[in-house]
């Protein structure tokens, strides 16, 4: 799996250079910013089949756009951004949870976070494609339905991608090995007690060869204290 992942990781530069040398710089632009994730994708240490997912599924919607698959083929573009927006919005909430310290949510809260993340980041993909046809290429479609659709497509993504992610931690928590629960080394069990250096524990007996006499140093030191 990490060799297959190592090789994903390759194609988002050779992406680049075939758009480069074959297409034009608009495509090649597009390619960076998918070089870019695929970068936040193995430095956010992501499992491998959610790495190699995230990927491949961003490499889909550049190339998608560099061939016009979505003025060529109807609906495309909904389907696009309902798996693009899940796998980010995902990547978002591994980036945060690892770069941030966040601290591990419930499985409400894991859902709710990773969608709202969805949505912000659909809602930021409209403003590149509003940029974009006004800056850059004029065939970019945009429109109110169009806007809304995508915008929903997304936010559904990013909350099946929540509802998933939940599912496969819980998974991992349940079938994980059981060594994960112990306590760090050099930390003490919950049930284990502080006791001073050289004290017996509760119940023991003392060490083998000593006696402890009446009118011992000991007691002689307590009557010495009390007067």
């Amino acid at each position: 799996m990490s060799r297959l992942a190592l090789a994903v990781r390759w194609l988002g530069p050779l992406s680049v250079l075939l758009t480069v040398l074959f297409f034009d710089l608009v495509g090649a632009s597009v390619m960076m910013l998918v070089c870019l994730a695929v970068t936040i994708t193995w430095r956010a240490r992501l499992p491998a089949a959610l790495e190699i997912t995230t990927d491949l599924t961003l490499l889909l919607a550049a190339w998608s756009s560099v061939f016009l698959l979505y003025e060529k083929l109807e609906h495309w573009d909904l389907v696009v951004h309902f798996a693009a927006t899940a796998v980010l919005a995902e990547l978002a909430f591994r980036a945060l949870e690892r770069w941030s310290r966040l601290s591990p949510p419930g499985p409400v809260s894991h859902v709710v976070v990773v969608s709202s993340l969805g949505a912000a980041l659909a809602l930021v993909w409209e403003y590149l494609e509003f940029a974009g046809f006004y800056l850059v290429d004029p065939q970019v479609n945009v429109g109110y339905l169009d806007t809304m659709g995508d915008l929903a497509a997304g936010h559904a993504g990013s909350l099946v991608a929540g509802i998933l992610g939940t599912w496969a931690r819980q998974r991992a928590g349940a079938g994980g090995n059981p060594r994960a629960t112990e306590p760090p080394a050099g930390t003490e069990r919950p049930d284990s007690t502080a006791r001073p250096a050289g004290t017996a524990r509760p119940g023991s007996t003392a060490r083998s060869g000593t006696v402890q006499r009446p009118g011992s140093t000991d007691e002689q030191d307590t009557t010495e204290k009390k007067d």
